[in-house]
């Protein structure tokens, strides 16, 4: 194994290739290939457990199974990064985040609500997001690259502690940063936000004037550019 290192990382060093009809499988990796620069990773493109759909796809499917192919397709993407989900209450639960479906009186799935936790989201009273803000967030705009037909509506939220005025300002910070981050470094086209705003403590999940993470958090709603059944 030492003796192939060597080899590898000499002809690394001169710009040959490393695949050889003797590697062994670990030399065959995608995460070893792209250390040794055997090959040229795309880091732009989806992950293929994400999957996509062509424009035009949604006429075609309609609303209900367009979404159900990114809810999947979402899912699977965050688990096969280490982010495995746990089923509570009909959402999909893990560390820091949370995938919910919003469906219609039939049961029909209408959008996927995406919440991250404010505690991972942001420092505490401050609007910059975190390196996890970023990754979490990095899964909504490659799913919204990946099916583009599809929308987003960002809101902000806090808890009860402090005064609502400065509350308010800094939940409307947040939705902000959420959509720069889609916008400038996912390259969300301007027009598919359609609502980005702060709500403060107005739309609490748990009714407490007190500290309360739940009440704290961010959420990216995804839906389609239009309803199709």
């Amino acid at each position: 194994m030492f003796r192939n290192l060597l080899i590898i990382l000499i002809a690394s060093l001169f710009g040959f290739q490393c695949q050889t009809t003797t590697n062994p499988e670990w030399m065959e990796s995608e995460s070893f290939q792209k250390f040794c620069g055997c090959v040229h990773i795309d880091e732009t493109k989806p992950s293929e457990h994400l999957g996509s759909l062509p424009v035009g796809s949604l006429d075609k499917l309609g609303t209900p199974d367009y979404l159900e192919k990114l809810y999947k397709g979402l899912r699977s993407d965050f688990e096969h990064t280490g982010t495995p989900f746990e089923e509570v209450g009909g959402s999909l639960v893990a560390k820091g985040v949370e995938l919910k479906r919003i469906e219609d009186d039939e049961k029909r799935l209408r959008e996927l609500l995406i919440i991250i936790d404010g505690d991972v989201a942001f420092p505490s009273g401050k609007s910059t997001l975190t390196p996890k803000a970023k990754e979490l967030i990095a899964k909504v705009g490659d799913a919204m690259e990946a099916y583009p037909e599809t929308n987003c509506r960002i809101g902000g939220h806090t808890d009860s502690v402090g005064a609502f005025s400065m509350n308010l300002k800094l939940s409307k910070e947040r939705s902000q940063s959420v959509k720069r981050e889609l916008k400038l470094v996912h390259k969300i086209a301007e027009e598919r936000f359609k609502e980005v705003d702060g709500y403060a403590d107005q739309q609490k999940i748990v009714d407490t004037m007190l500290a309360e993470k739940k009440n704290r958090r961010t959420e990216i709603y995804v839906g389609t550019v239009r309803i199709v059944y």
